[in-house]
């Protein structure tokens, strides 16, 4: 991760109120840590641990975890979450997810929900979950896909923000997300990769709803949202987005992400 990158990140993640959004991802949390099979004796990392949904949930099921996030904020309401979940047990360090801040093997299971995603370039990223995971232990992550709501809003604004104002990633952060370009960087040093497409149900009245719900917490969108001249101009391509995605009987904003899962193997370290 550029330092440019890591502390446009750690400003953008800082300025939101993520601890409102997260609640609403904690199916995803679950899902992770159930389908890499946590239990007892496992020593588990979760990346970029935000509010501590994996990590807790980790703990719960008697495993040994450590979460990591870039963002000191963040790695409190975790070990506040940590306290009401009677899991105080978990070591939360501060860190990014190019540059882990643990040995070799240290993990056997190494967890990531959404939070992967943003540490730059993703080879470094890809090279750091392999090196701090045993041979034989299990890597998984979740990631919205291309074509999923956060994305599509994401393109609809830089549409709207001078080349100066974008965001300085080498890659797409939601490329994470694309099967084809996973198996590519999985190619080396993992074995049994297996993806899975999932949908999560955001709770939201209205696409309006969602969009100021999302304009107030996100700080990834309020941060570059700043940058826009005509931010009125902006508001109907948004919400006509959103309203593809909008489920009026269940009152939920649909968001798709993938599940990927895969066993590390000996490789060059």
């Amino acid at each position: 991760m550029s330092l440019e990158t890591e502390a446009e990140v750690r400003e953008v993640w800082s300025s939101g109120s993520y601890a409102q959004i997260a609640p609403n991802y904690l199916p995803m949390a679950g899902q992770l840590v159930d389908r890499t099979d946590v239990g007892s004796g496992d020593d588990v990392l979760d990346v970029g641990c935000g509010t501590g949904s994996v990590a807790i949930s980790a703990a719960r099921r008697d495993a040994d975890v450590v979460g990591l996030d870039i963002t000191p904020s963040m790695l409190d309401r975790a070990a506040e979450n940590a306290a009401l979940a009677g899991t105080t047990d978990i070591e939360w360090r501060e860190g990014a997810a190019t540059n882990l801040p643990f040995g070799d093997d240290s993990f056997n299971v190494t967890l990531s929900s959404l939070g992967h995603m943003y540490g730059d370039p993703p080879d470094a990223t890809k090279r750091e979950l392999h090196r701090v995971t045993r041979p034989g232990g299990r890597v998984a992550f979740t990631s919205w896909t291309p074509t999923s709501l956060y994305p599509a809003l994401g393109g609809i604004l830089a549409t709207r923000l001078s080349a100066g104002d974008m965001p300085a990633f080498s890659e797409p952060p939601f490329m994470w997300g694309d099967r084809d370009t996973v198996e590519r960087r999985l190619d080396d040093g993992f074995e049994d990769v297996q993806f899975d497409r999932e949908c999560l149900s955001y709770p939201a009245l209205s696409p309006a709803h969602f969009w100021e719900g999302l304009v107030e917490t996100s700080g990834m969108f309020a941060t570059f949202l700043e940058k826009v001249d005509d931010r009125g101009g902006l508001r109907e391509p948004m919400l006509d987005r959103i309203d593809a995605d909008f489920d009026p009987v269940e009152n939920a904003v649909e968001l798709e992400y993938l599940l990927t899962s895969a066993t590390v193997t000996e490789s060059d370290r």
